[in-house]
């Protein structure tokens, strides 16, 4: 391929076919051209249409026109003798070769060897999962086939980590209406990684007690309320929408649980002093802690212990249902 210069009008931005990369638009890309200027050509393909085609630099062309440049290096592969194929081979390694791909665009590169290229499941499995860094396994490339579909404003909070792959991967799996819900949820309120499990998880238990879907979940007033509550940070607005999905999973545990705390303020016991139930609730058991620093405080914790003890307040801590 010979290296020529070419009109940055003719080439198609609309085609996408052989596009990798999720961000498009890196600042750094930018820079370095104004700097230093195009140091390797992009390559198109020329075909019979009026505008070529891109297959690699799709970034670096952007940046370009956005500075205003009227012309690029580029290596042109005539389309007679270059196979779908054989040009996004290209532009994978070639993208391989200088950076590892996040979730997203393997997610990208799958979906497009399968449906622009032809590429049969086994295929995909055996040659390409290994070099794009994951496990070569039917289900890795179903779970990575689904993240392409995933609900745009979802794979922006991938890409900013504000949801994790694995809840990306979980969420792939859910009708379109569940990952708009969803979207929506993460958008109002934060989660760590381990509550974005437990709350896909306690949504989709809540679905199935109730007999709805868990996008009709998601989209719950009290959920909308607690996502929407300003007085609360993002975090806390997350804690108050997985307490209220955990109380109706868990009503007969919700109740009990409020219960008992209730019954351990009414003990006005010192703060040094642990009360901790069964986890379940399911024996009258009562596990009773206390550090003490002095003989002078052992003495008094005692006491309280003791005052306790004598009174009405404490026969309800040893209540199950």
């Amino acid at each position: 391929m010979n290296t020529s210069e070419v009109r940055i009008e003719s080439i198609s931005f609309e085609d996408e076919t052989y596009r990798i990369s999720e961000d498009l638009d890196p600042a750094p890309l930018q820079e370095s051209l104004r700097e230093v200027g195009q140091l390797n050509p992009v390559i198109l393909l020329e075909g019979d249409g009026p505008a070529s085609i891109v297959v690699c630099g799709f970034r670096r062309l952007r940046a370009l026109k956005r500075m205003g440049a009227d012309r690029c290096m580029a290596r042109c592969l005539p389309a007679d003798r270059c196979t779908t194929i054989a040009a996004f081979r290209m532009a994978l390694w070639d993208n391989l070769a200088n950076r590892r791909l996040d979730p997203l665009e393997k997610a990208r590169a799958l979906y497009t060897l399968r449906n622009a290229c032809g590429v049969d499941q086994e295929k995909l499995v055996e040659s390409y999962l290994r070099p794009l860094g994951l496990a070569p396994h039917k289900n890795v490339l179903r779970t990575y086939l689904g993240l392409h579909g995933l609900d745009p404003d979802l794979k922006r909070f991938l890409g900013e980590d504000r949801i994790t792959v694995a809840t990306a991967e979980r969420l792939a799996g859910m009708g379109r209406e569940a990952q708009a819900a969803m979207a929506v949820i993460f958008e109002a309120a934060r989660f760590s990684a381990s509550l974005q499990r437990q709350l896909i998880d306690l949504i989709e238990d809540v679905a199935s007690i109730e007999g709805r879907t868990a996008g009709e979940i998601a989209k719950d007033p009290e959920i909308a309320q607690a996502a929407n509550d300003a007085s609360r940070s993002p975090y806390q607005r997350g804690e108050a929408i997985y307490r209220s999905l955990y109380q109706r999973r868990n009503p007969r545990l919700s109740r009990a649980q409020a219960r008992f705390l209730d019954g351990r303020r009414r003990l006005e016991l010192p703060g040094s002093v642990r009360l901790t139930p069964d986890p379940f609730f399911e024996r009258p058991n009562l596990r009773v802690e206390f550090e003490a620093p002095s003989a002078e405080s052992f003495r008094e914790i005692a006491c309280a212990l003791d005052r306790v003890a004598r009174t009405g307040d404490l026969a309800p801590l040893f209540e199950v249902e």
